[in-house]
């Protein structure tokens, strides 16, 4: 009796070893199947990081230069181009320009930027290829500056003696003249002895009250000198002035100095003065002249473009009257140097918070 209890238990015993290796075998199983799918979360999560840069990536890259270097965009932007490509190491995007307000004034057209990423390199066989979509609005700058006048100054302008010219007609003739100088009421303009120095049409633009000519100059200070208005070149301090010895450099120049600024050699391009400036001897610039405080010319300065002056009244700050001392100096209107200069503001002006990254459509 003994005998046959110990052969039934060695019979037992092969039949649990064959049930604990079936359960092992499933957790083990259990255990790939669940490491394979975590992996496959985290490729998918991967993926769609990639995807979401690439189209960050492109959607930035099209922005900095929406117009220069894209062949597709011809004709010109507003008229509706599908989209373009852009290649990366990892995949491509498809960016694409919707125009969303119609109206027949480009320069206040509201647009979508859309940008398709897609990751078509694998890393690994967990990673499959991903897209996302971003987008973003924006408004189109045509890169021109509404010029009033020659000289416009929002504190008024003094001129001693009749030498000189300040003139509003068109130093390339193109356009039609503009205003010689363009000024509040008050202070308005003020000459001593002689005949009128300032011609155009008119010769001196009244503006109005203060409140109405710091609306009519239509220049964005308080956008310009906080730093999200324009794409400055160069900011001085701290780097140094521009060499101009190519002719075809047109920078944006912007000075935030504490002391009178004096431009050190002749110039060109949108030369923004944070506080007072100062034109001694002869130099010459071709562009526009921005100054928040006074401009005071002293010798035989040239200014062919448009000078606007006494810009921080905008901000509730003072400004000087600035003074045309005497002089053969000249300041004159000038369309195709304002044009010049104000071309690098030519493009899409993204608008802030409205990016979104989950578009429903492409």
């Amino acid at each position: 009796m003994t005998t046959k209890l110990a052969y039934g238990r060695r019979g037992s015993a092969l039949v649990i070893s064959l049930v604990l290796l079936t359960v092992i075998s499933a957790a083990v199983a259990g255990t790939f199947s669940m490491i394979a799918s975590e992996r496959q979360t985290l490729g998918d999560q991967e993926g769609e990081s990639e995807a979401y840069d690439i189209a960050r990536s492109a959607l930035d890259r099209f922005l900095a230069d929406p117009a220069g270097t894209w062949p597709a965009f011809n004709p010109p932007l507003w008229a509706g181009p599908d989209s373009i490509r852009i290649n990366f190491s990892n995949g491509h995007a498809w960016v694409r320009v919707q125009r969303l307000q119609l109206t027949g004034n480009s320069q206040v057209a509201l647009y979508s930027v859309r940008s398709r990423g897609v990751r078509t390199t694998y890393r690994s066989g967990n990673t499959p290829a991903a897209e996302r979509v971003v987008a973003q609005y924006a408004r189109y700058n045509t890169g021109t500056l509404p010029a009033l006048g020659a000289w416009t100054s929002l504190a008024g302008l003094q001129k001693t003696g009749t030498s000189g010219v300040i003139t509003g007609n068109d130093g390339c003739a193109v356009l039609p003249p503009v205003a010689g100088v363009a000024v509040p009421t008050t202070p308005g303009y003020m000459q001593n002895g002689g005949a009128l120095v300032p011609t155009g049409n008119p010769n001196i633009l009244d503006m109005g009250s203060q409140a109405q000519a710091n609306d009519m100059v239509g220049i964005d200070w308080a956008g310009i000198v906080n730093g999200t208005a324009l794409p400055f070149d160069v900011v001085s301090p701290p780097a140094a002035w521009p060499n101009f010895a190519n002719p075809n450099y047109w920078p944006i120049i912007y000075v935030d100095q504490i002391a009178e600024f004096t431009p050190p050699s002749d110039g060109r391009g949108l030369l923004i003065v944070r506080r007072d400036m100062r034109l001694n001897g002869s130099l010459r610039w071709d562009g526009i002249v921005l100054v928040g405080g006074a401009l005071t010319s002293s010798g035989n300065n040239t200014v062919q473009g448009a000078v606007v002056t006494g810009l921080n009244l905008i901000l509730g700050e003072a400004a000087a009257v600035s003074d045309l001392g005497n002089g053969s100096k000249t300041f004159q209107y000038n369309s195709c140097n304002i044009a010049n200069a104000a071309n690098r503001l030519r493009g899409l002006t993204p608008l802030r918070n409205t990016t979104v990254d989950n578009w429903p459509l492409y």
